[in-house]
């Protein structure tokens, strides 16, 4: 292993190792960067773009859970510029999809609407561009409400990289882009499914929940899931 090297962050000389992202060398040193699709102990795919970040010489933003640390950067995590960007990118994600915080399931329990909170975001200065979708409750535990999912795609890799199951995938792009049960199958049909509720544990949201008669079970299970996958070190 080479030795450590400085790189710096927000006029803070920090020492790091090769093969760190920049995510994790400022959650490291106390540097907070807002994150969405990032989840300790799955592989980052940068879906979000919410921990976006300058990095000096390069003239477009990169997203630190994907970006490698190299010797002589300088990163800045907090401009303006980056601000506007983030606050934008909450807004996109309650326009797209249907987010009326007071009937959702994850009120009060919500990363999107702690998000909201911290950057600011109180009102949306885009167009919905909501349109209804199904809810998929044929699961005999679970339901998936795509009204609600913001396409984090944690739900896709915990299933895939920690559980090996691959029940979940993503289908489409754009604003049609969705997450689907095995060949688009209604998920209670999955021949897949092992049933062991961590795409349910690993949602930010209120796209994934556990129907009333097993929502105690999972909900004993939820930490210690949680706590599982964050300790597993998957490399990318």
């Amino acid at each position: 292993m080479k030795p450590p090297f400085p790189i710096e962050i927000d006029g803070k000389v920090i020492q790091v190792t090769e093969g760190q992202t920049v995510l994790e060398v400022c959650q490291a040193n106390g540097i907070d960067i807002p994150v969405m699709c990032h989840f300790e102990g799955l592989p980052d795919v940068g879906a979000c773009r919410l921990c976006l970040v300058e990095l000096k010489g390069v003239p477009k933003l990169l997203p630190a859970c994907t970006l490698r640390v190299a010797p002589n950067q300088v990163i800045n995590t907090q401009t303006e510029k980056i601000k506007k960007y983030r606050k934008m990118i909450v807004e996109a994600l309650f326009c797209e999809r249907d987010h009326v915080c007071a009937i959702c399931v994850a009120n009060g329990n919500c990363e999107l609407q702690d998000l909201a909170k911290k950057v600011g975001v109180d009102h949306m200065r885009f167009p919905d561009i909501l349109q209804p979708l199904e809810l998929d409750a044929s699961h005999p535990y679970f339901v998936i409400d795509h009204n609600r999912c913001i396409m984090c795609t944690r739900c896709v890799r915990v299933c895939a990289e920690v559980e090996g199951a691959h029940n979940f995938d993503i289908k489409n792009r754009s604003y049609k882009v969705r997450i689907i049960s095995d060949f688009n199958q209604p998920w209670g049909e999955s021949k897949t499914c092992t049933s062991c509720g961590k795409c349910v544990a690993v949602c930010p949201v209120g796209a994934l929940w556990s129907k009333s008669s097993y929502q105690g079970k999972i909900e004993k299970k939820k930490e210690a899931i949680c706590d599982l996958i964050r300790k597993r070190k998957v490399n990318v």
